[in-house]
């Protein structure tokens, strides 16, 4: 319950009370499986393998989903941990920037899809495999879910029962997913 409710609240920063409603009652259908397997193949394909990539692999992702299906979809940015050891602790959102102006820096939160009742986390692996990550994490992903990955996608018990714990803080709007896009785009 306690993360439903920091789920709305993280929801509530860039969609509306009926869209919040639509997006906690939706539920996946067949196709929409299909289509969430498929867009994630492609993003996994075109984006490059490295780590600490959640932003962009995240609004690819959904921007995919979005321009394809009715699924409602949100990127969420949060905390992330692995058998109770933080992975990535979220202090702040992301910045919005103004359309034609650049921001770098570092952010020191995680992202990942939400949609249908799921956690689809499609970089944690990557950032794994190829970051600087201690032998004893990486060993023990390895261990549970076999080296080259691609995402992992579950309900939240699911990612509990896989030793996962997703915390939403904030989410990205629009505007934000399209300076993601376009800064992957332009390399």
């Amino acid at each position: 319950m306690e993360r439903t409710k920091a789920l709305k609240e993280a929801l509530a920063q860039n969609y509306s009370p009926a869209q919040i409603e639509n997006f906690f009652a939706y539920t996946l259908s067949q196709d929409d499986d299909t289509l969430i397997r498929e867009t994630l193949q492609a993003v996994l394909h075109h984006i490059p393998s490295k780590a600490m990539a959640c932003t962009q692999i995240s609004a690819a992702w959904a921007a995919m989903i979005q321009d394809h299906s009715q699924i409602p979809v949100s990127v969420v940015c949060g905390d992330l941990s692995y058998f109770g050891t933080q992975l990535f602790v979220c202090h702040s959102a992301i910045p919005t920037s103004a359309p034609g102006t650049t921001i770098t820096g570092h952010w020191d939160g995680h992202c990942w899809l939400e949609f249908g009742g799921v956690i689809a986390d499609a970089s944690i692996f990557r950032t794994i495999y190829h970051g600087e990550v201690p032998d004893r994490l990486k060993n023990q992903i390895k261990a549970q879910f076999g080296e080259g990955s691609g995402a992992i996608i579950g309900t939240p018990d699911q990612m509990t029962a896989n030793h996962f714990t997703y915390v939403p803080r904030y989410t990205l709007g629009k505007m934000q997913i399209d300076g993601i896009i376009t800064g992957l785009l332009l390399g």
